[in-house]
């Protein structure tokens, strides 16, 4: 069971109002920088359940940033603004999309040398392959949380732990969405915790767990996993295998249901010395899916607070596939067309792992599981041109032929084959 739950953000305001009069010694450090990004997005022949036709809607994206380190203190604030235009009555809006003139970094810390650090507050956190913990970076918003956060480094292993208050990005109502209107966010009643093991050699190793409590429907699932993961390098093979089991028990339909889910990863892959640094992996993913919606056991893995673009693909208005009741092969080339820019094209078959569960974030589900397991065949491709250090336009787009499932599933869209295709200009300052 997790700790008694506190006022997270309210105690870390305190120690915020605190920290002018440490800021005002000597020897100390501030940063200022941010970023502007601005991204249009189209989509022909929908994906999602109940829907038809085709899509588009233009984001932007600022970050302000400040940060303070003296010997000892460290603090950082973080102001967004992310905003959607072009959008219709149709287009798939939310808060993943849409969150004004919000901080999502507002925390004071303490660091010893390079050992120890811990800082309290609101904060953002990428913890090992950010499939269970990470800051968002293709998607518009960026998610926070409120509580504190601790790491202590020895004898080459690295240890982290926290316990956070995942923040409720607001407004969640479709009219202030569309209007792009402002309402501070605030702490939700969940609570997640967890303590992450590294060490980093020629072969990096990750043990961890995470403790999720969604407070007030009954939920508390626990996630064990580990990860091995060999960095890709010239001539070298390289290959990453990470694996995670969930247990608890949440609050289901039928009532009380125990857990057990599972995700697999693993990857093989060989650096290349050609002229465009090629690298081409083999990709497999397995992601547990309820086997039986009627039983009175639970097998939907949770992703937590993960990201899918680095395994599945855009999400924005696209977002066919996540980390959840998926089976899926698939090949990757990543390569260098000049000595500014990256490129990659992946290949990934999708299916199903449970023919009578949901399938992602699509809201197609046949309870029935006559509509098949097979989703169809993905190709991802995305170029990055920098022009300096500081401009980057991305160009990217990602065609799904349907399979059976996303053609025969009820609410399935009545459209052909689906094209995503996005532009993306950013500016650091």
């Amino acid at each position: 069971m997790p700790p008694q739950k506190l006022p997270l953000f309210s105690s870390s305001l305190i120690l915020l109002m605190a920290a002018p009069a440490v800021m005002a010694a000597e020897n100390n450090t501030w940063s200022f920088d941010g970023s502007a990004r601005l991204r249009y997005e189209n989509l022909q022949n929908t994906v999602r359940a109940n829907t038809s036709g085709n899509d588009q809607v233009l984001v932007s994206q600022v970050l302000l940033r400040a940060g303070f380190e003296s010997e000892q203190v460290i603090a950082g604030f973080e102001l967004s603004d992310q905003r959607a235009w072009m959008h219709d009555s149709g287009t798939p809006l939310g808060t993943d999309d849409v969150n004004t003139l919000e901080p999502i970094n507002a925390w004071v810390g303490w660091q010893q040398d390079d050992t120890f650090s811990v800082k309290a507050g609101r904060m953002t956190l990428d913890i090992g392959s950010r499939r269970l913990m990470a800051r968002q970076r293709y998607r518009n918003t960026i998610s926070a949380y409120d509580g504190i956060y601790g790491s202590y480094q020895m004898d080459g292993w690295q240890t982290q732990a926290f316990y956070f208050a995942p923040v409720e990005r607001r407004p969640g109502d479709r009219d202030a969405l569309e209007d792009n209107k402002a309402k501070l966010d605030k702490q939700s009643d969940e609570r997640i915790w967890g303590i992450h093991f590294s060490q980093s050699d020629d072969t990096n190793l990750e043990l961890y767990y995470f403790g999720l409590d969604e407070d007030g429907n009954g939920s508390d699932i626990s996630t064990f996993g580990a990860r091995s993961l060999k960095p890709a390098s010239a001539q070298q093979w390289h290959y990453e295998v990470e694996g995670a089991y969930q247990t608890g028990e949440i609050n289901g339909q039928q009532g009380n249901l125990d857990v057990s889910a599972a995700l697999l990863h693993a990857h093989i892959g060989y650096q290349f010395s050609d002229p465009l640094s090629s690298r081409v992996e083999l990709i497999a993913d397995y992601v547990s899916g309820d086997d039986d919606p009627n039983d009175d056991e639970f097998n939907r893995f949770n992703s937590l607070g993960g990201v899918t673009r680095p395994d599945y693909g855009p999400t924005g208005i696209y977002g066919a596939f996540a980390r959840s009741n998926i089976v899926s092969p698939g090949i990757k080339w990543a390569f260098q067309p000049n000595a500014n820019d990256t490129a990659f094209i992946t290949y990934r078959a999708m299916w199903l792992d449970s023919a009578r569960d949901a399938q992602s974030r699509t809201g197609l589900q046949d309870v029935s599981g006559d509509s098949g397991r097979f989703a169809g065949h993905q190709v991802d491709a995305r170029w990055r041109l920098n022009f300096t250090d500081q401009f980057r336009l991305e160009l990217g787009a990602t065609h799904l032929v349907k399979g059976e499932f996303l053609e025969d599933a009820p609410g399935a869209p009545d459209t052909g084959n689906s094209t995503y295709v996005y532009s993306q200009a950013s500016y650091r300052f």
